[in-house]
């Protein structure tokens, strides 16, 4: 054919090449980048979604921890209050005799459940202790220049919290003034309260909650091994005060801090303790002089990220792939047609000087059928598509609409739909190949009911959209009959697609399905009330088709291919008038079993 083309076509047809070569790898650029960004915002928007709800829980538990703390040092705070106004401590300030003192404290430590309950003299000195039968004693000691000492003397309750040298605890202090009729306080009665006793049922929960003190030390956890360590994110870090032991507090894990919208994210990789990416919470407890922080994993929010991106791409790519194969289709059948159009002209101009080229013409016509064949195989491909494309659509704007409204569980099981949609095509495919070559596709027992509950649910928009009535009768139960679940499925979604153009024109629309089933044999007729058949005995002809092509862009083969389809299964497909008015196909198949 070659030899046939003028010399002056060649650059034009090598600079065409070239052109379309350019454009289609700019097209293929221009799509993986959108794919890209659609998949990093499915990534940014899955991720931030998740760290909403992971804020939204961590909050929760946040005032659920610092509520339970100050729940459990609440029931110590009235214990100061009742014996500051107690007889016998103020007789003791006045008359310095506290043997009585000694055992009034001790029994209060012990009903209460304290640690230790002692009182202090208007110089800061402990003169009576619940300790004071113990080798060491807080008698004697000392404690004017103490935070809660002082606040106490001021008329408020004092608070503070300190690590005993001594036993290595962690100790909580109330202390509250004792008042007499001059009105300065005569005396400080403390209640301290060991915080590790207050731990010991917190190591049960899932979230990790630490509670820092003004110096960023953690003073109070329900992971133990968090005790006494630093924020090591700090870039200038407090020293230690003097009520702490220095060389006993540890490096806190050296961390990152970073911002991801309103949310703090700390990232680490020094402890197993915490997470290496933990979302942390604060809140703020002035009542103690603490700082509250929740870390959670944000483990799980990445890995559902990564999931959603993933699906995303894999659609994108699916999508991708197709649009691809068909432009390559389109491409290869334009270069034909240009290359067929100049050998014919040609062959034109030299028919009458030479017999080989006569020869030749012919060669090209046999060539020409060849590729007609498969234009008519591309069509039927491309029909039996678009019912899974459409679908896929539909699902992919459902999903975007579920994603702008917050709910991703949605759009996640329409992108499990579009995934079923994108096995069908293949499943079409080779069923249509099959077809094409003879084929005989696998045929095992299918149940018919959940085929045609399949098909109106594809179908179910565009019936809806045309104000069709479904009616069902005859059996619902499960029909078991052999064949493939997809082909006849097709079989019904076209049988159904055509039922609907039959009827656009009449004021009642109404679709009937009915089963009917003996010892052998399944029945499936399906009724409209449209305008009839033109001639029944045509309409599984291949092109043949009353439809508009400006409307529905019919082709003609949806009741060919139908019809093999049944035939496949060693059924029959029959068409004919209704004597009310419109028009009926009836399924014939063969009974089978139950799995």
């Amino acid at each position: 054919m070659g030899a046939l083309l003028k010399k002056c076509d060649v650059p034009h047809i090598m600079k065409s090449n070239r052109f379309s070569f350019g454009l289609r790898s700019l097209s293929v650029f221009a799509f993986i980048a959108v794919a890209a960004t659609l998949t990093g915002a499915s990534y940014f928007l899955s991720f931030n979604n998740d760290i909403r709800q992971l804020s939204q829980t961590g909050t929760i538990r946040l005032a659920q921890a610092s509520d339970r703390l100050l729940g459990q040092l609440e029931s110590y705070r009235e214990l100061p209050n009742y014996l500051a106004q107690h007889p016998d401590v103020i007789a003791a300030l006045r008359s310095g005799t506290t043997d009585d003192t000694h055992e009034l404290l001790a029994s209060a430590a012990l009903t209460s459940g304290a640690d230790d309950v002692y009182l202090l003299d208007p110089d800061g000195t402990v003169i009576a202790s619940s300790d004071y039968e113990e080798p060491v004693s807080f008698l004697a000691r000392n404690f004017a220049s103490r935070p809660d000492v002082v606040a106490a003397m001021s008329g408020t309750l004092g608070v503070f919290h300190a690590i005993e040298v001594s036993d290595d605890t962690r100790d909580f202090f109330l202390a509250r003034g004792v008042h007499t009729a001059s009105g300065r306080p005569k005396g400080v009665v403390v209640v301290k309260v060991n915080i590790a006793q207050l731990e010991f049922e917190w190591r049960i929960d899932e979230d990790i909650v630490a509670f820092f003190d003004e110096n960023d030390v953690v003073f109070s956890s329900n992971r133990p091994s968090l005790i006494l360590r630093r924020d090591g994110g700090m870039r200038d870090p407090k020293p230690a005060p003097d009520h702490y032991p220095a060389d006993r507090i540890l490096p806190f894990y050296t961390h990152e801090k970073t911002s991801f919208g309103p949310h703090e994210i700390w990232t680490q990789s020094a402890t197993p303790v915490l997470p290496s990416a933990s979302l942390v919470l604060t809140r703020a407890l002035p009542q103690i002089e603490m700082t509250a922080r929740v870390f959670i994993s944000t483990a799980t929010a990445h890995a559902s990220a990564r999931l959603q991106a993933m699906l995303t791409a894999a659609v994108l790519a699916v999508i991708g792939l197709v649009l691809f194969l068909l432009v390559q289709r389109r491409q290869r059948l334009a270069d034909q047609l240009v290359i067929e159009a100049a050998a014919n002209a040609r062959l034109e101009a030299r028919v009458e000087e030479r017999t080989q080229q006569l020869r030749q013409a012919q060669d090209e016509l046999v060539q020409a059928g060849k590729l007609s064949a498969l234009g008519q195989m591309s069509a039927a491909i491309s029909h039996e598509l678009n019912q899974p494309l459409a679908a896929i659509q539909n699902f992919a704007a459902n999903s975007q609409k579920f994603i702008d409204r917050k709910r991703p569980e949605k759009a996640v099981e329409n992108l499990g739909a579009i995934s079923e949609q994108t096995d069908r095509m293949s499943r079409i495919i080779r069923n249509l190949r099959a077809f094409a070559h003879k084929e005989p596709g696998p045929i095992e027992p299918v149940d018919l009911q959940t085929v045609i509950d399949t098909a109106l649910d594809l179908t179910r928009e565009r019936l809806r959209d045309d104000n069709v009535t479904v009616n069902r009768c005859g059996r619902r139960r499960p029909v078991w009959v052999l064949g493939g679940h997809v082909r006849l499925q097709q079989v019904i979604v076209n049988l159904l697609n055509n039922a609907v153009d039959a009827m656009s024109d009449q004021d009642t629309r109404t679709i009937t399905i009915d089963v009917t089933q003996d010892a052998a044999h399944v029945s499936v007729e399906i009724r409209d009330t449209g305008s009839g058949l033109g001639d029944p005995a045509r309409v599984f002809e291949p092109f043949y088709s009353t439809k508009d092509i400006g409307a529905s862009k019919g082709l003609g083969l949806g009741l060919s291919i139908s019809y093999g389809i049944i035939g496949s299964f060693g059924g029959d497909l029959s068409a004919r008038n209704l004597d009310e008015g419109g028009a009926a196909f009836r399924m014939i198949l063969q009974a089978g079993e139950a799995p």
